[in-house]
């Protein structure tokens, strides 16, 4: 636990303190509480947040709204969900609404699977979702589809010594960095190694680039090393399924080369690592054993505790939802050629850049509709495949945290999970209504996250003749959560697509990575070479660019007016 947690820790009330009396809290007493949860986590002074001011025009996004529910529901005992969160707008509505003994006592106790039961010791269950990518796995077990590949850039004088310790103590601390798997009885097993075997080879191209960092970067023997190590498979049996080199490039520039599976990691837990990496090489430069305590849960737990809630009324009311959710939705026809099955998912990637201006235009766009840039820029993605399909019922995912509990969020591990949003887009709406109703049904679906997209995909099953298939994905990372703070070196986050994921892979047929960093965004059109041609997806990213461009200076529009659908043809 950093600095940062442990003030929020001493700051943020005990669960207990108003749940054993089940009385109503004042409803200043909440607006104060609220008001601090989010100084804290903004890391901005309390006299600066409006009660009165909409949330989402203030910075709330899905994550931090997931968080705060979650935090919320601990402390007044009552289940909370996002979209009740949304729904109030403001805090002092959230406030007032929270504090009325009718809201208190006609919403039950929180009472099943609040806790993350630990396990024996020895080996565990795999999780849902680790099943899930075990069986895509198997087509093509060494692929690279499931690695997850960056470099560490770092500018100054870097103790090796240090960055090596640092590397092991993290391994140490997670089991998932010291997990492997294996099949029983058609039973897969997670197999947690007793000690670490991370091992950091050193790797010095000085000589080559004449003392030249940008050089040395783009350089092929550079490039060679960077791509080999994200593309060699992992022994998935042996482990373990992390490892890094360091590149020297001159005496005062450095690359620490990182490559995991996803069986064992996610976006979350890389945020994980480069926090504790940051903290423990301050820590271990400073000659000074590390203060941080054990973690508290493993991912072996949640996946423990994952299969016990599937058990419970939680689990049981969200399965009824996706399963009216997602009746009759259709297939998404993005052009003539069909999928040739998850066993050949190469693919490409066409990246493309959105200015700072353009970024702060949609987040201002966004907020003033009640949405997070999330939400509005998946919208605009929902338009353009009903200007290039022709269809109206659009079935997208997306990739969840699902850490809205404040026990699971510095969990290293497989915790993401995929939620299917269904983008309704009959009677051709201006693309302001769109973004109305799509915030509404985004926020709705967000807040059935929990339920494993493994388990909707079964239940469904059984009431249509193929299970809701995600063709089309919206993934949306931030690296404000990236902390690489340490004095006296530059540090920078590099990699190949937003996501961190490698290219020529593809997990969908076409997936839409953004990353916001800095201020602006990145993106990449990642799309399954046996469904598109190249010129195809580059269309496509000229026709999202120029969406941008058009709706958030005309967001009134309606969507059979957009020049996109005059000017080019449709795939389908």
């Amino acid at each position: 636990m950093d600095e940062r947690d442990a003030s929020r820790e001493r700051s943020v009330p005990a669960a207990h303190d108003l749940s054993e009396s089940r009385l109503p809290a004042h409803h200043e007493t909440i607006e104060d509480w609220v008001v601090e949860w989010l100084a804290l986590h903004w890391q901005m002074p309390a006299g600066a947040i409006d009660t009165r001011r909409p949330l989402v025009e203030q910075g709330l996004d899905s994550m931090a709204a997931i968080s705060l529910a979650n935090d919320l529901e601990q402390w007044l005992g009552l289940p909370l969900t996002l979209a009740f969160l949304w729904q109030q707008g403001t805090i002092e509505a959230l406030a007032r609404v929270l504090a009325s003994p009718e809201v208190m006592f006609a919403l039950s106790p929180v009472s099943e699977a609040s806790e993350v039961a630990r396990r024996n010791e020895g080996t565990t269950p795999a999780s849902l979702g680790q099943q899930q990518l075990w069986r895509q796995l198997r087509p093509q077990p060494e692929s690279p589809r499931f690695h997850l590949h960056f470099g560490l850039r770092f500018d100054g004088p870097l103790d090796v010594e240090s960055l090596k310790l640092s590397l092991q103590e993290i391994v140490r601390r997670h089991e998932a960095f010291r997990t492997s798997f294996r099949e029983e009885d058609g039973e897969l097993l997670q197999v947690v190694a007793p000690a670490p075997r991370l091992e950091m080879p050193v790797v010095d191209l000085r000589a080559e680039h004449e003392g030249d960092p940008g050089r040395a970067l783009n350089s092929a023997s550079f490039r060679t090393l960077y791509d080999a190590l994200a593309r060699a498979p992992f022994d998935l049996q042996e482990g373990p399924l992390i490892r890094t080199a360091l590149v020297v490039l001159t005496n005062q520039t450095h690359v620490l080369l990182v490559t995991q599976h996803r069986l064992i990691t996610d976006g979350a837990s890389l945020s994980v690592f480069g926090r504790e990496l940051a903290f423990l090489y301050r820590v271990f430069h400073a000659r000074v054993p590390s203060p941080l305590a054990p973690p508290s849960r493993q991912a072996a737990d949640v996946a423990r505790w994952q299969r016990q809630w599937l058990g419970c009324e939680g689990a049981h009311r969200q399965r009824e939802y996706w399963r009216a959710r997602l009746d009759g939705v259709p297939p998404l026809k993005l052009t003539p050629r069909g999928a040739c099955g998850e066993g050949s998912r190469l693919g490409g990637l066409v990246c493309f850049e959105v200015p700072v201006a353009l970024t702060a235009a949609w987040k201002a766009l966004a907020s003033g509709e009640g949405a997070t840039l999330f939400t509005a820029l998946s919208a605009v993605f929902a338009a353009l495949l009903r200007c290039h399909s022709g269809q109206e019922d659009v079935l997208l995912g997306t990739v969840v945290a699902n850490r809205g509990r404040r026990e699971l969020r510095d969990v290293v591990g497989l915790l993401a999970n995929t939620v299917a949003l269904r983008c309704d887009l009959t009677g051709n709406p201006s693309f302001r209504e769109l973004l109305v109703r799509h915030r509404r049904c985004t926020t709705e679906d967000l807040s059935h996250q929990e339920l494993p997209f493994e388990e909707v995909a079964r239940l469904c099953r059984g009431t249509r003749e193929a299970s809701p298939e995600v063709q089309a994905a919206c993934v949306f990372e931030s690296m404000a959560t990236f902390d690489l703070a340490i004095p006296g070196l530059g540090c920078t986050l590099l990699t190949d697509t937003p996501d961190a994921s490698v290219p020529g892979t593809a997990r969908h047929e076409l997936t839409l990575l953004l990353r916001e960093d800095l201020g602006r965004l990145s993106g990449a059109f990642e799309y399954a070479a046996d469904v598109f041609q190249p010129a195809e997806v580059e269309r496509l990213a000229v026709g999202f660019r120029r969406l941008l461009g058009r709706l958030v200076e005309t967001p009134d529009v309606r969507l059979d007016d957009l020049p996109l659908a005059e000017d080019m043809p449709r795939l389908g």
